[in-house]
């Protein structure tokens, strides 16, 4: 960080913003399929949720009972606050309220940092900033797009609701403001990591970081006082109910005191500058030497594999207590420890995605050129990162299930249950394996649909659990789906996981076949 002059000519004035409206046509231009993609799910999460609901809730009584299970439900009245209205559209603004403000605010953070920080980081942001642009117009450009994705999403929410559903116009506009302004803020939030970070990679996992403790804080924050965090801002607009038509306002006040703080780093930071520094491998000196491509893989990514793995196994143990100490049955009969216990599968496998795109960033970034001009052959470059890519889950699952089993076994004082919590969640490693299998098969194929194939899978899988459990899609199906066999509500066997084991080496080996004979990125 400096305090000298900006660069360009820049001031703290209107000057700085100069080219801010050619770099939001660009953006928008660049990102036009994202944005198209952003908006289908932020708009089709609450529809689904309405068809999903009015389907297995028709009447009063049922929506009642529903209500009076939920609010019997810690965690979940934890999560998602208590029900203010037994109507349908009340239940699913109730529903659709941490989703939706998840999905705009981690789309619009991914966006954020991918137009500033790993703009610099592959050597475009200082092409741009050559040009006749002040210093804050890249990241007013993205905040104003990213805005303007967010008030699109509740226009057709606003919309979509009542002529499909009958929804109240007042509570649907109401109800896609609050998630707008909401993903805005977290838009805001990227970019305050980008200005802060020394990475993409850095930035990002503090921006995610920072959108996952803002909505899950009701275990620990009274309850008044959680309309001022993220997870509390749909409580106080209260949709379709008693509604706050000033509820917007406190995450459009977030919103505008992050914009102020990042133009006011932006105008002064060195370009490629950051507060926070990126360790992974990038400084301080290698003691002793490093013993192939697998010790240089560790030293690059073996530290965010272990935080990553630190941080579930924390998690699992707080899950494991919780869920043990209220011993509440849910609607299917499941415990709430199988029910989250799948849920922090279903998020490793989310982060398996992440690591299997390890070696195409490296590419991207110009690294593998260099390294496989020394006799580093490629494929031994990518057994080092397909290993922790296959690896890393199992490590990752491991901690969830001894974790889970250790909170259990502290709320009831019984040991017996860790080792088969532990051996049940092991059996989603294959399906973590058939994520990664993808990705590298697309990554050895066609390299630039490495990224897309990897996140529609884990997307894809998470559309299938919620399609099967409102019995739109047979179970038949659903087990061949990756977070399908090994759902609480299905007994699938070895014979699935095995198969699935086969299917991930297969897809793994096609991928290195493909890679050893394709031409590099230039």
């Amino acid at each position: 960080m400096t305090t000298g002059r900006p660069a360009n000519g820049g001031s703290a004035g209107a000057g700085s913003f100069a080219g801010t409206g050619v770099l939001v046509r660009f953006v928008a231009r660049r990102d036009r399929l994202l944005i198209a993609a952003w908006i289908a799910v932020a708009v089709a999460v609450p529809l689904f949720n309405a068809y999903s609901l009015a389907a297995l809730l028709p009447t009063e009584a049922t929506r009642t009972a529903f209500a009076e299970m939920s609010a019997a439900n810690p965690v979940t009245t934890a999560l998602l606050g208590p029900v203010h209205d037994t109507s349908i559209e009340g239940l699913v603004a109730w529903r659709s309220s941490v989703q939706s403000l998840f999905i705009t605010g981690l789309a619009g953070l991914l966006f954020a940092i991918r137009h500033t920080r790993a703009e610099e980081d592959a050597g475009r942001g200082e092409l741009v900033a050559a040009r006749a642009v002040g210093r804050r117009a890249t990241v007013g450009a993205v905040l104003v797009v990213a805005a303007a994705v967010n008030l699109a999403v509740a226009a057709l929410l606003a919309v979509a609701l009542p002529l499909g559903f009958g929804f109240p116009f007042g509570g649907s506009l109401l109800f896609g403001l609050t998630a707008a302004v909401g993903g805005t803020g977290f838009a805001a939030c990227g970019l305050l990591a980008a200005q802060l970070c020394q990475s993409a990679a850095l930035a990002r996992g503090a921006a995610v970081g920072v959108l996952a403790v803002g909505l899950v804080p009701g275990v620990v924050v009274p309850g008044e006082w959680i309309g001022l965090l993220p997870a509390g801002w749909s409580r106080l607009a209260r949709a379709y109910g008693a509604e706050r038509w000033w509820a917007p306002l406190v995450p459009l006040a977030f919103t505008v005191v992050l914009a102020l703080v990042v133009y006011a780093l932006a105008a002064r930071r060195d370009l490629g500058a950051g507060l926070l520094p990126d360790r992974a491998g990038g400084t301080g000196p290698v003691r002793g030497r490093l013993a192939g491509t697998s010790a240089l893989v560790w030293r690059l990514y073996g530290g965010q594999t272990v935080a990553w793995t630190v941080a579930l196994g924390t998690v699992a143990v707080g899950v494991g207590w919780v869920s043990a100490s209220f011993e509440l049955p849910t609607v299917t009969g499941q415990t709430l420890l199988e029910i989250f216990t799948y849920v922090l599968c279903m998020a490793v496998g989310c982060l398996t995605a992440a690591g299997a795109l390890r070696p195409y960033a490296e590419e991207r970034r110009g690294r593998v050129s260099p390294l496989l001009a020394t006799p580093t052959g490629r494929s031994r470059w990518l057994i080092g990162h397909v290993a922790l890519a296959l690896a890393g889950p199992v490590a990752m699952l491991l901690a969830v299930g001894l974790g889970t089993g250790a909170g259990d076994a502290l709320a009831t004082g019984g040991l017996g249950a860790v080792l088969a919590r532990t051996g049940t969640v092991l059996l989603f490693a294959p399906a973590a394996w058939v994520v990664a299998g993808l990705t590298i098969a697309a990554y050895g194929l066609r390299p630039r649909a490495a990224v897309p194939v990897a996140w529609v899978t884990v997307v894809a899988s998470g559309i299938c659990v919620a399609l099967w459990e409102a019995g739109t899609i047979g179970e038949t199906a659903f087990l061949f789906t990756p977070f399908g066999y090994v759902h609480p509500m299905v007994s699938a066997g070895w014979a699935v996981p095995a198969a699935f084991a086969v299917v991930a080496a297969g897809l793994v080996a096609v991928g290195g076949g493909a890679f050893a004979r394709r031409d590099l990125f230039a």
